[in-house]
Protein backbone atom coordinates (compact mmCIF):
# COMPACT_ATOMS: atom_id res chain seq x y z
CA UNK A 1 0.00 0.00 0.00
CA UNK A 2 1.42 3.36 -1.03
CA UNK A 3 1.68 5.96 1.73
CA UNK A 4 0.72 9.47 0.52
CA UNK A 5 3.47 12.09 0.62
CA UNK A 6 1.51 14.23 3.10
CA UNK A 7 1.60 11.38 5.64
CA UNK A 8 5.23 10.61 4.88
CA UNK A 9 5.99 14.20 5.83
CA UNK A 10 3.96 14.01 9.04
CA UNK A 11 5.23 10.59 10.14
CA UNK A 12 8.49 9.72 8.32
CA UNK A 13 8.78 6.25 9.87
CA UNK A 14 5.18 5.16 9.31
CA UNK A 15 4.98 1.65 7.84
CA UNK A 16 2.43 0.41 5.32
CA UNK A 17 0.71 -1.54 8.10
CA UNK A 18 0.61 1.59 10.27
CA UNK A 19 -0.92 3.62 7.45
CA UNK A 20 -3.50 0.93 6.70
CA UNK A 21 -4.59 0.98 10.32
CA UNK A 22 -4.73 4.77 10.37
CA UNK A 23 -6.82 4.86 7.21
CA UNK A 24 -9.28 2.38 8.69
CA UNK A 25 -9.76 4.69 11.68
CA UNK A 26 -10.20 7.81 9.56
CA UNK A 27 -12.71 6.10 7.25
CA UNK A 28 -14.62 4.18 9.91
CA UNK A 29 -18.39 4.37 9.41
CA UNK A 30 -18.85 5.52 13.02
CA UNK A 31 -15.82 7.82 13.15
CA UNK A 32 -16.16 11.08 15.07
CA UNK A 33 -16.12 14.47 13.42
CA UNK A 34 -12.36 14.60 12.73
CA UNK A 35 -11.25 18.25 12.78
CA UNK A 36 -7.46 18.02 12.87
CA UNK A 37 -4.59 16.18 11.21
CA UNK A 38 -1.35 15.34 12.97
CA UNK A 39 1.63 12.98 12.75
CA UNK A 40 4.34 12.16 15.27
CA UNK A 41 7.13 13.68 13.07
CA UNK A 42 9.55 11.09 14.47
CA UNK A 43 12.43 10.31 12.13
CA UNK A 44 15.32 7.89 12.48
CA UNK A 45 17.31 10.35 14.60
CA UNK A 46 14.45 10.85 17.07
CA UNK A 47 13.75 7.11 17.21
CA UNK A 48 17.39 6.35 18.01
CA UNK A 49 17.39 9.02 20.74
CA UNK A 50 14.24 7.47 22.22
CA UNK A 51 15.88 4.03 22.32
CA UNK A 52 18.89 5.49 24.16
CA UNK A 53 16.59 7.27 26.58
CA UNK A 54 14.62 4.07 27.21
CA UNK A 55 17.86 2.31 28.13
CA UNK A 56 18.86 5.20 30.40
CA UNK A 57 15.48 5.12 32.14
CA UNK A 58 15.67 1.34 32.63
CA UNK A 59 19.05 1.64 34.35
CA UNK A 60 18.36 4.73 36.45
CA UNK A 61 17.45 4.18 40.10
CA UNK A 62 14.29 5.81 41.42
CA UNK A 63 16.18 7.23 44.40
CA UNK A 64 17.78 10.56 43.43
CA UNK A 65 20.49 12.54 45.20
CA UNK A 66 20.11 15.93 46.92
CA UNK A 67 21.89 17.80 44.09
CA UNK A 68 21.70 17.68 40.29
CA UNK A 69 23.71 14.97 38.58
CA UNK A 70 27.09 15.81 37.08
CA UNK A 71 25.64 15.41 33.59
CA UNK A 72 22.83 17.86 34.34
CA UNK A 73 25.20 20.38 35.91
CA UNK A 74 27.38 20.26 32.80
CA UNK A 75 24.29 20.77 30.66
CA UNK A 76 23.27 23.81 32.70
CA UNK A 77 26.72 25.38 32.40
CA UNK A 78 26.59 24.96 28.63
CA UNK A 79 23.21 26.67 28.47
CA UNK A 80 24.33 29.90 30.13
CA UNK A 81 25.43 31.42 26.82
CA UNK A 82 22.59 29.93 24.77
CA UNK A 83 19.49 31.70 26.12
CA UNK A 84 18.96 35.36 26.80
CA UNK A 85 17.09 34.54 30.01
CA UNK A 86 19.86 32.51 31.60
CA UNK A 87 22.58 34.92 30.44
CA UNK A 88 20.72 37.79 32.12
CA UNK A 89 20.07 36.10 35.46
CA UNK A 90 23.32 34.16 35.86
CA UNK A 91 25.67 35.83 38.40
CA UNK A 92 29.26 36.41 37.26
CA UNK A 93 31.60 33.68 38.43
CA UNK A 94 28.86 31.41 39.77
CA UNK A 95 29.86 27.74 39.83
CA UNK A 96 26.68 25.62 40.04
CA UNK A 97 28.67 22.66 41.37
CA UNK A 98 29.82 24.69 44.36
CA UNK A 99 26.75 26.87 44.93
CA UNK A 100 23.66 25.39 43.31
CA UNK A 101 21.41 27.30 45.73
CA UNK A 102 22.79 30.53 44.27
CA UNK A 103 21.44 29.82 40.79
CA UNK A 104 18.55 32.29 40.31
CA UNK A 105 15.08 30.88 39.74
CA UNK A 106 12.47 31.65 37.09
CA UNK A 107 8.69 31.25 37.16
CA UNK A 108 5.71 30.41 34.98
CA UNK A 109 4.97 34.12 34.77
CA UNK A 110 8.34 34.64 33.07
CA UNK A 111 7.45 32.07 30.41
CA UNK A 112 4.04 33.66 29.88
CA UNK A 113 5.48 37.16 29.44
CA UNK A 114 8.72 36.48 27.52
CA UNK A 115 8.91 32.97 26.15
CA UNK A 116 11.39 33.98 23.42
CA UNK A 117 14.05 34.66 26.08
CA UNK A 118 14.07 30.97 27.03
CA UNK A 119 14.55 29.49 23.54
CA UNK A 120 18.25 28.79 22.76
CA UNK A 121 19.40 31.05 19.95
CA UNK A 122 21.70 28.28 18.69
CA UNK A 123 18.84 25.96 17.70
CA UNK A 124 17.16 26.00 14.27
CA UNK A 125 13.38 26.29 14.50
CA UNK A 126 12.36 24.07 11.58
CA UNK A 127 11.53 21.18 13.96
CA UNK A 128 9.55 23.30 16.41
CA UNK A 129 5.95 22.44 17.30
CA UNK A 130 3.82 25.07 19.07
CA UNK A 131 1.89 23.78 22.07
CA UNK A 132 -0.64 25.85 23.98
CA UNK A 133 -1.79 25.16 27.52
CA UNK A 134 -5.34 25.49 28.79
CA UNK A 135 -4.42 27.86 31.61
CA UNK A 136 -5.45 25.53 34.43
CA UNK A 137 -2.69 27.00 36.61
CA UNK A 138 -3.66 30.61 35.93
CA UNK A 139 -1.01 31.32 33.31
CA UNK A 140 -1.96 30.30 29.76
CA UNK A 141 1.25 29.48 27.91
CA UNK A 142 2.44 28.92 24.38
CA UNK A 143 5.41 26.56 24.41
CA UNK A 144 7.78 25.51 21.64
CA UNK A 145 8.29 21.75 21.68
CA UNK A 146 10.31 19.21 19.70
CA UNK A 147 8.98 15.95 18.18
CA UNK A 148 11.88 14.02 19.67
CA UNK A 149 11.06 15.30 23.14
CA UNK A 150 7.40 14.36 22.74
CA UNK A 151 8.47 10.89 21.62
CA UNK A 152 10.59 10.50 24.74
CA UNK A 153 7.49 11.04 26.85
CA UNK A 154 6.46 7.53 25.81
CA UNK A 155 9.32 6.22 27.93
CA UNK A 156 7.59 7.72 30.97
CA UNK A 157 4.38 5.82 30.20
CA UNK A 158 6.33 2.63 29.59
CA UNK A 159 8.10 2.87 32.91
CA UNK A 160 4.87 3.63 34.78
CA UNK A 161 3.22 0.59 33.19
CA UNK A 162 6.22 -1.59 34.02
CA UNK A 163 6.15 -0.46 37.66
CA UNK A 164 2.48 -1.53 37.78
CA UNK A 165 3.42 -4.85 36.14
CA UNK A 166 1.21 -4.11 33.16
CA UNK A 167 2.26 -5.46 29.78
CA UNK A 168 1.03 -3.99 26.52
CA UNK A 169 1.22 -5.62 23.11
CA UNK A 170 0.81 -2.88 20.55
CA UNK A 171 0.48 -4.31 17.04
CA UNK A 172 1.20 -2.64 13.70
CA UNK A 173 -1.96 -1.23 12.19
CA UNK A 174 -4.10 -2.13 15.20
CA UNK A 175 -5.74 0.46 17.50
CA UNK A 176 -3.72 0.85 20.67
CA UNK A 177 -4.25 4.07 22.62
CA UNK A 178 -7.03 6.61 22.94
CA UNK A 179 -7.05 10.01 24.62
CA UNK A 180 -10.58 10.81 25.78
CA UNK A 181 -11.83 14.34 26.45
CA UNK A 182 -15.14 15.76 27.62
CA UNK A 183 -15.08 19.33 26.37
CA UNK A 184 -17.20 21.81 24.49
CA UNK A 185 -14.64 21.89 21.68
CA UNK A 186 -11.25 20.26 21.22
CA UNK A 187 -9.01 18.77 18.55
CA UNK A 188 -10.27 15.38 17.37
CA UNK A 189 -7.86 13.33 15.27
CA UNK A 190 -6.32 9.94 14.55
CA UNK A 191 -2.69 9.15 13.89
CA UNK A 192 -0.13 6.37 14.03
CA UNK A 193 2.21 5.94 16.99
CA UNK A 194 5.30 4.75 15.15
CA UNK A 195 7.21 4.55 18.46
CA UNK A 196 4.58 2.14 19.82
CA UNK A 197 4.98 -0.47 17.10
CA UNK A 198 3.00 1.41 14.42
CA UNK A 199 -0.23 1.14 16.45
CA UNK A 200 -3.19 3.46 16.04
CA UNK A 201 -3.98 6.43 18.29
CA UNK A 202 -7.07 8.62 18.45
CA UNK A 203 -7.95 11.75 20.41
CA UNK A 204 -11.71 11.73 20.90
CA UNK A 205 -14.32 14.01 22.46
CA UNK A 206 -17.10 12.23 24.35
CA UNK A 207 -20.08 14.64 23.99
CA UNK A 208 -22.73 13.59 21.47
CA UNK A 209 -22.18 16.67 19.28
CA UNK A 210 -18.64 15.47 18.45
CA UNK A 211 -20.06 12.45 16.59
CA UNK A 212 -22.00 12.52 13.34
CA UNK A 213 -24.04 9.56 14.58
CA UNK A 214 -24.31 10.83 18.15
CA UNK A 215 -23.97 8.55 21.18
CA UNK A 216 -24.65 5.38 19.17
CA UNK A 217 -21.64 6.02 16.91
CA UNK A 218 -19.47 6.78 19.94
CA UNK A 219 -20.43 3.47 21.54
CA UNK A 220 -19.80 1.42 18.41
CA UNK A 221 -16.50 3.15 17.57
CA UNK A 222 -15.05 2.71 21.07
CA UNK A 223 -16.24 -0.89 21.25
CA UNK A 224 -14.44 -1.74 18.03
CA UNK A 225 -11.36 0.36 18.92
CA UNK A 226 -10.95 -1.59 22.20
CA UNK A 227 -7.92 0.44 23.36
CA UNK A 228 -5.22 -1.16 25.45
CA UNK A 229 -4.47 2.21 27.04
CA UNK A 230 -6.73 5.19 27.80
CA UNK A 231 -5.57 8.65 28.84
CA UNK A 232 -7.96 11.22 30.32
CA UNK A 233 -8.20 14.02 32.85
CA UNK A 234 -10.24 13.53 36.05
CA UNK A 235 -13.21 15.52 34.72
CA UNK A 236 -13.34 13.28 31.65
CA UNK A 237 -12.97 10.24 33.90
CA UNK A 238 -16.17 11.35 35.65
CA UNK A 239 -17.92 11.58 32.27
CA UNK A 240 -16.61 8.14 31.34
CA UNK A 241 -18.26 6.70 34.44
CA UNK A 242 -21.50 8.59 33.87
CA UNK A 243 -21.71 7.45 30.23
CA UNK A 244 -20.33 3.96 30.98
CA UNK A 245 -18.16 4.19 27.87
CA UNK A 246 -17.44 0.71 26.44
CA UNK A 247 -13.71 0.49 27.10
CA UNK A 248 -11.89 -2.06 29.23
CA UNK A 249 -8.22 -1.11 28.81
CA UNK A 250 -5.24 -2.58 30.59
CA UNK A 251 -4.65 0.78 32.28
CA UNK A 252 -5.99 4.33 32.42
CA UNK A 253 -3.61 7.26 32.73
CA UNK A 254 -5.12 10.26 34.51
CA UNK A 255 -3.32 13.57 34.05
CA UNK A 256 -3.60 17.38 33.81
CA UNK A 257 -5.60 17.81 37.04
CA UNK A 258 -5.48 16.42 40.57
CA UNK A 259 -7.18 13.04 40.89
CA UNK A 260 -9.14 12.28 44.05
CA UNK A 261 -8.16 8.81 45.38
CA UNK A 262 -11.81 7.82 45.87
CA UNK A 263 -12.54 8.85 42.28
CA UNK A 264 -9.57 6.78 41.08
CA UNK A 265 -10.74 3.73 43.05
CA UNK A 266 -14.28 4.01 41.65
CA UNK A 267 -12.98 4.24 38.09
CA UNK A 268 -10.57 1.35 38.61
CA UNK A 269 -13.40 -0.85 39.88
CA UNK A 270 -15.74 0.17 37.08
CA UNK A 271 -13.29 -0.33 34.23
CA UNK A 272 -11.49 -3.25 35.90
CA UNK A 273 -7.98 -1.86 35.46
CA UNK A 274 -5.48 0.33 37.33
CA UNK A 275 -6.01 4.08 37.12
CA UNK A 276 -2.51 5.58 37.25
CA UNK A 277 -2.35 9.19 38.40
CA UNK A 278 0.24 11.20 36.47
CA UNK A 279 1.73 14.55 37.38
CA UNK A 280 3.23 16.67 34.64
CA UNK A 281 3.08 19.98 32.82
CA UNK A 282 3.26 21.02 29.17
CA UNK A 283 6.37 23.12 29.74
CA UNK A 284 8.14 20.38 31.75
CA UNK A 285 6.72 17.13 30.39
CA UNK A 286 5.79 14.08 32.50
CA UNK A 287 7.22 14.30 35.99
CA UNK A 288 5.88 11.66 38.39
CA UNK A 289 3.25 8.96 38.83
CA UNK A 290 1.54 7.07 41.62
CA UNK A 291 3.09 3.63 42.09
CA UNK A 292 2.13 0.65 44.27
CA UNK A 293 3.33 1.14 47.81
CA UNK A 294 4.22 4.81 47.35
CA UNK A 295 2.67 7.52 49.56
CA UNK A 296 2.80 10.08 46.75
CA UNK A 297 3.95 10.62 43.16
CA UNK A 298 7.24 8.89 42.34
CA UNK A 299 9.77 10.70 40.15
CA UNK A 300 10.34 8.35 37.21
CA UNK A 301 12.75 9.99 34.77
CA UNK A 302 16.48 10.59 35.26
CA UNK A 303 16.81 13.81 33.24
CA UNK A 304 14.82 16.01 35.63
CA UNK A 305 16.05 17.41 38.95
CA UNK A 306 13.31 18.38 41.39
CA UNK A 307 13.62 20.54 44.49
CA UNK A 308 11.22 22.32 46.84
CA UNK A 309 11.79 26.02 47.55
CA UNK A 310 10.39 28.45 50.07
CA UNK A 311 9.07 31.93 49.21
CA UNK A 312 12.61 33.34 49.19
CA UNK A 313 13.88 30.68 46.78
CA UNK A 314 15.77 28.70 49.40
CA UNK A 315 15.66 24.87 49.41
CA UNK A 316 13.47 23.20 52.01
CA UNK A 317 14.34 19.93 53.72
CA UNK A 318 12.43 16.72 53.02
CA UNK A 319 8.89 16.76 54.38
CA UNK A 320 8.38 20.52 54.25
CA UNK A 321 5.87 21.92 51.76
CA UNK A 322 7.00 24.52 49.26
CA UNK A 323 7.03 25.29 45.54
CA UNK A 324 8.05 22.45 43.25
CA UNK A 325 10.98 23.60 41.11
CA UNK A 326 12.46 21.83 38.08
CA UNK A 327 15.72 21.73 36.17
CA UNK A 328 16.28 19.74 32.98
CA UNK A 329 13.65 17.86 31.02
CA UNK A 330 13.51 16.65 27.45
CA UNK A 331 12.56 19.77 25.49
CA UNK A 332 15.57 21.37 23.73
CA UNK A 333 13.53 24.50 22.96
CA UNK A 334 12.81 25.07 26.65
CA UNK A 335 15.85 24.14 28.77
CA UNK A 336 14.52 24.84 32.25
CA UNK A 337 16.84 25.89 35.05
CA UNK A 338 15.30 26.17 38.53
CA UNK A 339 11.82 26.72 37.11
CA UNK A 340 9.27 27.45 39.85
CA UNK A 341 6.10 25.68 38.70
CA UNK A 342 3.54 27.27 41.09
CA UNK A 343 2.58 23.73 42.17
CA UNK A 344 3.24 22.85 45.79
CA UNK A 345 4.29 19.74 47.65
CA UNK A 346 7.06 18.19 49.71
CA UNK A 347 9.83 15.78 48.75
CA UNK A 348 10.74 12.56 50.49
CA UNK A 349 12.18 9.10 50.03
CA UNK A 350 9.88 6.12 50.33
CA UNK A 351 10.13 2.34 50.15
CA UNK A 352 8.13 0.70 47.37
CA UNK A 353 6.26 -2.58 47.71
CA UNK A 354 9.28 -4.51 46.37
CA UNK A 355 11.71 -2.86 48.83
CA UNK A 356 13.34 -0.36 46.46
CA UNK A 357 13.87 3.22 47.57
CA UNK A 358 12.25 5.97 45.48
CA UNK A 359 12.16 9.74 45.46
CA UNK A 360 8.57 10.90 45.87
CA UNK A 361 6.47 14.08 45.85
CA UNK A 362 4.31 14.10 48.97
CA UNK A 363 1.03 15.98 49.36
CA UNK A 364 1.03 17.32 45.81
CA UNK A 365 -1.07 20.46 45.48
CA UNK A 366 -1.46 20.75 41.73
CA UNK A 367 -4.32 21.82 39.50
CA UNK A 368 -7.62 21.09 41.20
CA UNK A 369 -10.40 19.48 39.18
CA UNK A 370 -13.19 22.07 39.45
CA UNK A 371 -16.72 21.32 38.24
CA UNK A 372 -18.50 24.32 36.74
CA UNK A 373 -22.15 24.29 35.68
CA UNK A 374 -23.70 25.80 32.56
CA UNK A 375 -26.96 27.70 32.67
CA UNK A 376 -28.81 24.47 31.81
CA UNK A 377 -27.10 22.59 34.67
CA UNK A 378 -24.69 20.55 32.53
CA UNK A 379 -21.04 20.18 33.52
CA UNK A 380 -18.49 22.63 32.07
CA UNK A 381 -14.86 21.53 31.87
CA UNK A 382 -12.37 24.07 33.23
CA UNK A 383 -10.26 23.42 30.11
CA UNK A 384 -13.07 24.94 28.03
CA UNK A 385 -13.15 27.97 30.33
CA UNK A 386 -9.40 28.56 30.10
CA UNK A 387 -9.33 28.07 26.34
CA UNK A 388 -12.23 30.48 25.78
CA UNK A 389 -10.40 33.21 27.69
CA UNK A 390 -7.11 32.54 25.91
CA UNK A 391 -8.74 32.68 22.48
CA UNK A 392 -9.93 36.26 23.08
CA UNK A 393 -6.43 37.58 23.66
CA UNK A 394 -3.21 37.27 25.68
CA UNK A 395 -3.05 37.72 29.43
CA UNK A 396 -0.62 36.75 32.20
CA UNK A 397 -2.90 35.25 34.85
CA UNK A 398 -6.57 34.67 35.52
CA UNK A 399 -9.11 33.70 38.15
CA UNK A 400 -12.57 32.35 37.38
CA UNK A 401 -15.11 31.85 40.17
CA UNK A 402 -18.69 30.62 39.78
CA UNK A 403 -21.19 31.65 42.41
CA UNK A 404 -24.11 29.60 43.70
CA UNK A 405 -26.50 31.61 41.50
CA UNK A 406 -24.51 30.42 38.42
CA UNK A 407 -23.03 33.89 37.79
CA UNK A 408 -19.33 34.05 36.95
CA UNK A 409 -16.58 36.38 38.18
CA UNK A 410 -13.45 36.70 36.03
CA UNK A 411 -10.30 38.51 37.14
CA UNK A 412 -7.52 39.01 34.60
CA UNK A 413 -3.98 40.26 34.85
CA UNK A 414 -3.24 41.59 31.33
CA UNK A 415 -0.01 40.96 29.46
CA UNK A 416 2.37 43.97 29.52
CA UNK A 417 1.55 46.62 26.90
CA UNK A 418 -1.20 44.48 25.34
CA UNK A 419 -4.79 45.61 25.98
CA UNK A 420 -7.33 43.03 27.14
CA UNK A 421 -10.90 43.13 25.84
CA UNK A 422 -13.25 43.07 28.83
CA UNK A 423 -16.30 42.78 26.58
CA UNK A 424 -14.65 40.02 24.56
CA UNK A 425 -13.89 38.05 27.72
CA UNK A 426 -17.48 38.49 28.94
CA UNK A 427 -18.92 37.25 25.64
CA UNK A 428 -16.51 34.30 25.64
CA UNK A 429 -17.79 33.21 29.05
CA UNK A 430 -21.40 33.56 27.90
CA UNK A 431 -20.66 31.21 25.02
CA UNK A 432 -19.26 28.62 27.43
CA UNK A 433 -21.83 28.90 30.24
CA UNK A 434 -24.89 29.80 28.18
CA UNK A 435 -26.57 33.02 26.98
CA UNK A 436 -28.00 35.28 29.64
CA UNK A 437 -25.67 34.17 32.40
CA UNK A 438 -24.25 37.09 34.39
CA UNK A 439 -20.50 37.53 33.86
CA UNK A 440 -18.36 40.13 35.63
CA UNK A 441 -14.84 40.81 34.30
CA UNK A 442 -12.25 42.86 36.20
CA UNK A 443 -8.69 43.73 35.15
CA UNK A 444 -6.19 43.65 38.01
CA UNK A 445 -2.47 44.27 38.42
CA UNK A 446 -2.13 42.08 41.52
CA UNK A 447 -4.30 39.28 42.84
CA UNK A 448 -3.54 39.95 46.49
CA UNK A 449 -3.41 36.76 48.62
CA UNK A 450 0.35 36.39 47.99
CA UNK A 451 -0.05 37.35 44.33
CA UNK A 452 -1.09 33.82 43.39
CA UNK A 453 -4.36 33.38 41.52
CA UNK A 454 -7.02 30.92 42.68
CA UNK A 455 -7.32 29.83 39.10
CA UNK A 456 -10.69 28.07 39.15
CA UNK A 457 -13.21 27.82 41.93
CA UNK A 458 -16.91 27.11 42.14
CA UNK A 459 -19.71 27.16 44.71
CA UNK A 460 -21.53 24.55 42.60
CA UNK A 461 -20.67 20.86 42.37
Amino acid sequence: MSIPDEWRARSPRMSEAGYAGLRSLLQHVDAPRWNHTIGDRVGDREAAALDRFRAECAEAPLEAGPRPSEALLERVRAQVGETFDLAQRWPDGLDPRRDWDGVPTCAREDLAARLVDFVPHTLPLHDAVLYTTSGTSGHALSVLHHPGAVAKNHAFGERALAEHRIATAFEPGKPGTVNLCSQRDTFVFATCFTVWNQSGFAKLNLPDHAWAGGAASRERFLTEFAPQLVTADPLTLASMLELDVPVRPRAIFSSALMLDPAHAAAAAAHFDCPVIDFYGATEVGPIAAKLPGAPGHVLLLPDLFVEVLDEDGLPLPDGEVGELTFTGGRNPYLPLVRYRSSDRGALGTCTLADGRKARVILGLEGREAVHFRARDGSLVNSVDVGRALRDVGPFVQHEVHQRADHSVDVRLRPAPSIPASVEGMRLAMERVFGPGIEVRVDLVHDFGHDGKPRTFSSELS
